[in-house]
């Protein structure tokens, strides 16, 4: 049985006291977009520090700035045109990102206000669209912070991943917007090693994944929560992975939707060790997906932090339900956007190693339908040799044509599918679902039609006590 007990547990949001508010003009801030305001600003939020907390109002105007700390128990609030924009120098950052908080407790930025990194295709700044990220900072980076509300603003143009929450509990964001990331690795939301987050009704549009667990230590991500999110992506919407050295445990993820995304609509990950259990997936529409469903277990096996290798980890106890997706190669809507990500639509899998199998997955009351996209596919593909690639970077693409045109199930075991259907509209050889290595399976309520008259189902030689119907 999956543990979902925190679900109706989860605190709310986290309180804030503001007996003091200050304006950044009250400093001597400007905002033209040229002035650099670094010091003016950090010397604002100091000072409603040394208060003891409140607000801190960033009114209407573009306040160009480089790197800034927040400080416990101040709550950056940006009015509506009130625009923290990141410098397009180097130089003006004194750590790798825009603004940043390490170790602090009760922080809040609200406000119907921007933080912009000011990522421009073609800035004459230093900062430049490509695959290395090295040397561009990211928008907004919380480390080891508790008791932190992200409410209502816009992040924007940032030049690397978005909004980064590392080791941190006790999370609210809620109505975000995230829009206009062009660049490479442009991430929306990332939540590493972090415990009981909430994070809802937000609006993400962005190059990289939309909203990502991570782990790189053994901490891990716990208690979980995305819901009323409506999120697009270049890459994957909804992710766990690719760092996994911790796990995920209690994550739930209901009631989104996921529109023109290059890769998968949820991926979930484990190829560094750790473990992924308990996770719940409901209620979902995707409407133009690459791939509806993506499962992986692999053995990079990375350890903490880059450093030694560690074991192959474990997926086990994952729950998906009530899920909508049509499939077929997402849009792209100006030139910035045509120059990334490239990818055809695949099939859907869930696929462990020999030896490691993913264990206790339900799939249940899932509605797919292929609108085109797919490589071109005959009947000999159920015939292909699909390699293992157990190190490879896990991608929906990463085994090429799979032999199925709905689901290709692999090393795994304790498998419940129920009332799926797949429609694919396209010319295509390959049966709708097919397991290999797949032990303890029932199936009922399975559907497949297509152009050709293909069989429903194939089980391969090796496969043990599968029961239809």
């Amino acid at each position: 049985m999956i543990n979902t007990d925190f679900f109706s547990r989860y605190p709310t949001a986290p309180s804030s006291t503001e007996d003091t508010t200050l304006n950044i003009l009250q400093f001597g801030a400007v905002g033209d977009g040229k002035f650099l305001n670094t010091s003016v600003l950090q010397k604002a939020i100091d000072t409603c520090s040394r208060k003891g907390g409140g607000k801190l109002v960033v009114p209407k105007g573009d306040f160009l700035t480089g790197t800034l700390y927040l400080k416990s128990n101040v709550h950056l609030y940006l009015e509506e045109g009130g625009v923290i924009l990141g410098s397009p120098f180097k130089k003006d950052y004194s750590m790798q990102t825009l603004v940043h908080a390490d170790g602090q407790k009760n922080i809040m930025i609200s406000g119907k206000g921007m933080i912009n990194g000011n990522a421009q295709v073609n800035s004459t700044g230093e900062f430049r669209d490509t695959g290395n990220n090295d040397n561009r900072p990211p928008l907004f980076t919380l480390d080891l912070c508790s008791e932190v509300t992200i409410k209502d603003i816009t992040f924007r143009q940032s030049l690397m991943w978005t909004a980064i929450f590392q080791q941190c509990e006790h999370v609210w964001i809620d109505g975000v917007k995230i829009n206009e990331n062009y660049f490479y690795n442009a991430d929306g939301i990332d939540i590493i090693d972090c415990e009981d987050v909430l994070v809802e009704n937000c609006d993400i549009n962005t190059d990289d994944d939309g909203i990502c667990l991570k782990s790189a230590s053994l901490r891990g991500c716990r208690r979980v929560i995305a819901r009323k999110n409506r999120v697009r992506s270049l890459c994957n919407a909804f992710k766990m992975g690719t760092g996994s050295v911790g796990g995920f445990r209690q994550v739930l993820i209901e009631n989104n939707e996921v529109w023109q995304t290059v890769i998968s609509g949820i991926a979930l990950q484990i190829v560094d060790g750790g473990v992924m259990e308990d996770i719940v997936v409901r209620n979902m529409v995707m409407n133009g997906v690459g791939t509806p469903i993506n499962i992986r277990l692999g053995e990079r096996n990375r350890g903490p932090h880059g450093e030694a290798e560690t074991q192959t980890g474990m997926i086990r106890n994952i729950h998906i339900s009530n899920i909508t997706a049509t499939v077929n190669k997402a849009q792209k809507f100006n030139e910035p956007e045509r120059q990334h990500h490239d990818y055809l639509p695949h099939t859907s899998s869930i696929c462990g190693l020999p030896g490691y199998l993913i264990e206790n997955v339900i799939i249940e009351d899932v509605k797919i339908t292929v609108n085109g996209g797919f490589p071109v596919a005959q009947s000999e593909d159920i015939l292909r040799e699909i390699p293992e690639n157990g190190k490879k970077y896990p991608e929906n693409r990463m085994f090429g044509t799979l032999p199925a045109y709905g689901f290709y199930i692999r090393h795994a075991k304790d498998i419940q599918l129920k009332n799926i259907s797949v429609t694919i509209t396209q010319d295509d050889g390959r049966p709708a679902f097919v397991f290999d290595d797949v032990h303890n399976v029932r199936c009922s309520g399975l559907e497949g039609s297509g152009l050709k008259p293909t069989p429903l189902l194939s089980v391969k030689p090796g496969c043990r006590n599968v029961r239809i119907g």
